[in-house]
């Protein structure tokens, strides 16, 4: 634009001079003609005249603003004064032509096509109107015919200097914006550009290459050789290389400059057109090369790096360390979520995808996602290598071409901090915790505490074989793990073994969690509960250690002697633990309960299945402290005896083939309408069935099934009895359940003469 604007300032500049040399030379012809004619010429007005056009033409040339309107106003004004100078003085003169064409000249120098062409028209319908007034107006004594002959060649000598001048104009604004688009170029890569002249001086250079020189002006550093515009020598050694191959070089430099490594690619081309000048082009490859270097670093760290777009798909870039930390391949075009997915549940993996879109809507403050981040310590299994490992994710957002956002993800192994943290931690505990078992362990009497153990085995065996049974759903698996494991709590309770009972509620917690899941149960969840079993039985070992070491402590006689008297069954070790359990519960859970037993029959104790008759009546008494007997406030509103009773009663049938147990409490019975709405929420039932008393007593016997609304060791989960009809239908008993609102709750259970299975 700046070179277009000094050319039209050159043009008008030659159009302003001529019209001023016309002016001088109209004045001079009019002066010698006049003269020469002897014609009697007033110079009292002639000179006033001649003053007053040079004023008017100063006037126009310097006070126009818009240059393109001298095209017009300086012929005419010309052209004014001539006509004027002719009629005023009867002037004629034989150079009219002349005059004519230089006006239309100098306003084709102007260089605006409109206002020439008006000029010309204009001009053209003046000289119309005097011819047809005064024909011999030009010359004197010539004829018309003449005249209109010398009129029209003017015109049509006129028409070709406009069409002429019209074309210059049109070549060049060409050239003109072509080198202007060209300058704009230079001004606006960020290559070095240059283009040099068959003596390699710079004819035009781009503003990146006149900076490598400290010039801030382009224009500056032209005419100066190019080898002159790089500093340094390896540089210079580059430049001569190139110049001496102009007309076909590409290469790659390497140097350093101002301290720092920097890498180009170079390439010249000669010109076309015979021109021995060519085109030095200067690519910066230095970020690139830094990439690759960055590239190499990340594939050495050992830390895993990704992108993942907003559909959670990782790109082609991560870190090589990455698959080994995943323990897979080929991870680009893969879905983070999916290679997650066995390691979370689907609560989670919702919870992850919200938060990744919390990440991408890049509104959140980062400090707030870091306190959120779900992955924070993800514990990663790969279900077919069957690797387990921990992770620690952190994600930020990257803003890439066409402004797309991507999530940029940075993983540490943190396994082995974790672990080692852990068993700090856990050692720390366990030794706590075995001081504390010893002293539970010291009141516990021996008998009871070997049924205990033979209970347990039997419990972790029942679970082992669940877990190897394929034909079984998760869910199903769970329900009858989590039976097993309810007993086993019970009973660690029952004898005041509190640590223990609280790992194995913990447990419990964990397997009701996995129950109540949607859909199917993650590989990973189902790998962690079999670790967590294996703690368990490692528990269980480690009482037979601390045992043995109280047995050698105290001379071993005594507890040897009560460990043989444990291993028979009798009325005494049955009793004494359900009254333990029913003193327990009340003291937890801040009632007053008397268990009473009547009726009890030896025989049928020890004819029977001894573990199944425990599990159930153990139950039996939790639920009842539980759910039946009323705090000793409510007992007290409600006309009742402040201590609430359960009582037991076990025969054996006449024909000595079945054991009868009769279990009641005196509490507030059955409440069928709480029982009718939690029901019908579990979807355990249909709505017309909520009156339907034999409907609501068999939905309690579901798993999960519980009017209780805080949960507790003693109870509150829905799985005592649930635990107590599956026990029962084992060994092809039955049980049958009174209730009446307000008066207690009765349990008729019949049982098979005959050990437990697989006892």
């Amino acid at each position: 634009m700046a070179l277009r604007k000094t050319n039209i300032i050159k043009s008008r500049r030659i159009a302003n001079i001529t019209s001023v040399v016309l002016y001088f030379f109209i004045s001079a012809v009019f002066i010698f003609e006049t003269t020469i004619a002897r014609m009697p010429i007033n110079y009292v007005y002639a000179v006033p005249l001649m003053l007053l056009a040079i004023i008017v033409l100063s006037v126009i040339i310097r006070n126009t603003i818009n240059h393109y309107k001298l095209a017009f106003n300086v012929p005419f004004a010309l052209f004014l004064y001539y006509t004027l100078m002719m009629l005023t003085f009867d002037w004629k003169t034989n150079h009219y032509l002349l005059i004519y064409l230089a006006l239309c000249a100098i306003s084709c120098i102007y260089s605006h096509f409109n206002r020439s062409l008006t000029f010309i028209i204009v001009v053209n319908i003046v000289n119309a109107f005097l011819i047809i007034n005064n024909p011999d107006i030009y010359s004197y004594n010539t004829p018309l015919f003449l005249t209109l002959l010398n009129w029209a060649i003017s015109i049509f000598a006129s028409i070709i200097m406009l069409v002429l001048a019209r074309a210059a104009t049109i070549h060049l604004n060409k050239a003109l914006e072509h080198q202007q688009s060209f300058m704009d170029l230079l001004d606006s890569t960020e290559n070095y550009v240059a283009m040099v002249n068959d003596k390699n001086e710079v004819v035009y250079a781009s503003k990146t290459l006149s900076v490598l020189t400290n010039t801030e002006d382009p224009s500056l550093v032209q005419g100066r050789p190019l080898i002159d515009l790089f500093p340094g020598k390896s540089l210079k050694i580059y430049a001569s290389k190139m110049l001496k191959e102009k007309d076909n070089y590409a290469e790659d430099w390497e140097f350093t400059l101002n301290g720092l490594k920097r890498y180009f690619k170079a390439a010249s081309h000669g010109l076309r057109g015979g021109s021995s000048g060519a085109l030095i082009s200067l690519y910066d490859m230095t970020h690139l090369a830094e990439r690759d270097e960055i590239a190499v670093m990340k594939d050495s760290m050992k830390i895993g790096l990704f992108f993942m777009d907003s559909n959670y798909v990782i790109q082609d870039h991560y870190s090589r360390y990455l698959e080994e930390m995943l323990s897979d391949t080929k991870l680009f075009g893969k879905l983070f979520t999916d290679i997650i997915s066995d390691s979370v549940s689907t609560n989670e993996l919702n919870a992850i995808t919200d938060y990744f879109n919390m990440v991408l809507e890049r509104s959140y403050d980062q400090d707030m996602l870091d306190d959120i981040n779900p992955l924070h310590e993800l514990h990663y299994v790969n279900k077919e290598t069957g690797d387990r490992k921990i992770f620690q994710f952190e994600f930020g957002t990257v803003e890439r071409a066409k402004g797309e956002v991507f999530i940029l993800a940075t993983v540490y192994d943190i396994t082995i901090r974790v672990e080692l943290l852990q068993r700090l931690a856990e050692e720390e505990s366990r030794r706590q915790e075995e001081m504390e078992a010893v002293f539970e362990l010291i009141q516990v009497d021996p008998s009871t505490f070997n049924d205990f153990m033979k209970d347990m085995e039997f419990e972790l065996a029942t679970i082992a074989k669940i877990q190897k049974n394929e034909t079984l759903t998760a869910h199903e698996s769970l329900v009858k793990i989590y039976q097993s494991v309810h007993a086993i709590k019970s009973n660690a309770v029952i004898l005041g073994l509190n640590i223990f009972g609280k790992k194995v509620h913990n447990l419990e917690s964990k397997i009701k969690k996995l129950r109540e899941m949607e859909g199917n149960v993650p590989f990973a969840e189902m790998l962690n509960l079999t670790l967590e079993i294996e703690k368990i039985i490692k528990e269980k070992e480690g009482f037979k250690d601390t045992i043995a070491k109280l047995q050698t402590y105290a001379g071993g006689n005594k507890n040897k002697e009560a460990a043989a008297e444990g291993g028979k069954q009798n009325v005494k070790v049955l009793l004494d633990s359900l009254s333990k359990t029913t003193a327990k519960a009340a003291e937890d859970l801040e009632k007053q309960i008397k268990f009473i037993a009547t009726d009890i029959d030896p025989e049928a104790i020890d004819n029977g299945p001894r573990r199944t008759m425990k599990e159930i009546l153990m139950q039996l008494v939790r639920n009842s402290a539980v759910h039946g007997i009323e705090l000793p406030d409510d007992r007290k509103a409600a006309g009742k005896n402040e201590t609430g009773i359960v009582k037991l009663s076990i025969k054996i049938s006449d024909d000595k083939k079945q054991i009868l147990i009769r279990f009641n409490d005196d509490g507030g019975g059955l409440n069928y309408q709480r029982i009718a709405e939690k029901a019908l929420s579990k979807k355990l039932i249909k709505k017309e069935d909520a009156n339907n008393k034999d409907m609501l007593i068999k939905a309690i016997f579901s798993p999960g099934f519980s009017t209780a609304e805080v949960e507790g060791v003693h109870g509150g989960r829905g799985i005592g009895l649930n635990l107590v009809r599956d026990r029962i239908k084992e060994i092809n008993g039955s049980v049958k359940l009174r209730s009446e609102e307000g008066k207690g709750t009765m349990f008729l259970v019949t049982l098979p003469v005959g050990p437990d299975k697989d006892k």
